[in-house]
């Protein structure tokens, strides 16, 4: 694939949304400092008026998926797809092209689709990826997202304050600066470009996780070009306030006025410790 591929997202994305196939819901931003970081909050006062849950035994959108919103084939094991109900443009899925459960562990194959669709973007991008019932999930059929990173940021904002540790790269570390439980690495140049040393690193993480809080627990992933973040989850939400991956990355989206000022009077990094776990000693 070649760097075709943001023309491709981008003419794909507009033909969606003039056949119907995409439905993009407008939104107003406002910005959130905490710990010298800049978070994003997205209040979307239409999602309030629709269901939070996929209804029980509803069709797989995956299998088979909608032609007009497929971007490419990802090799034989993965789809790009744009994501139908999207309130950012340009937000992808990569989903696997056979069924696969959301919440099983991620494969080289997962990996290697995820390096053809960066690798293959001008744009910065957040690659997140929710496991379990608790970590926001809301497709049983596995996918990964790809989602384009806000102009003004250089990293999501938990990263930012991560990386204030100072963080070699290739091994496994937490930081004091974020009150909640987190396992993160600095990827190497190779792991950066190899879907089998990047799937090693992912593995290294997940261990960590899995070894404190066990094999069952919901987690979410985030990932950019250079770094890896995992963080166990106990709840998926937090008094009316959805979480799930983006809002560990930082980027967080409200519905109401009251979830607007809950989120103002308590902050963000007070509501993903509730929702996730406070940070222990466990390493």
């Amino acid at each position: 694939m070649s760097r075709n591929l943001d023309i491709k997202v981008r003419q794909c994305y507009t033909r969606a949304v003039a056949q119907g196939a995409l439905l993009f819901t407008e939104s107003s931003i406002s910005k959130h400092r905490e710990h010298g970081e800049v978070f994003e909050v997205r209040f979307v006062p239409a999602l309030a008026k629709k269901p939070s849950n996929r209804p029980k035994g509803s069709a797989n959108p995956f299998l088979p998926y909608d032609e007009r919103l497929h971007v490419a084939k990802l090799g034989s094991t993965h789809h790009l797809l744009l994501n139908k109900y999207c309130v950012v443009p340009h937000h992808l899925l990569i989903t696997t092209a056979e069924f696969r459960q959301q919440g099983e562990p991620l494969t080289e194959a997962d990996f290697s689709a995820v390096l053809n669709t960066i690798n293959n973007l001008t744009s910065r991008n957040i690659v997140f990826y929710n496991s379990g019932d608790n970590s926001g999930a809301s497709q049983p059929h596995k996918h990964l997202q790809v989602l384009p990173m806000p102009e003004y940021m250089d990293v999501p904002p938990s990263i930012g304050i991560w990386l204030q540790y100072d963080s070699p790269s290739g091994q496994v570390h937490t930081s004091d600066q974020l009150p909640f439980a987190h396992y993160g690495i600095v990827l190497d140049q190779d792991q950066q470009q190899d879907p089998v040393r990047l799937a090693v690193a992912y593995k290294m993480v997940y261990d960590k996780l899995t070894a404190a809080y066990g094999t069952k627990i919901s987690y979410n992933m985030i990932m950019t070009k250079t770094v890896m973040m995992l963080f166990p989850r106990q709840h998926s939400s937090w008094n009316g306030i959805a979480i799930n991956s983006l809002g560990f990355a930082g980027l967080v989206l409200t519905k109401t006025k009251e979830e607007q000022e809950l989120l103002d009077r308590y902050g963000i990094l007070h509501i993903l410790t509730c929702v996730g776990y406070p940070r222990t000693n466990k390493k």
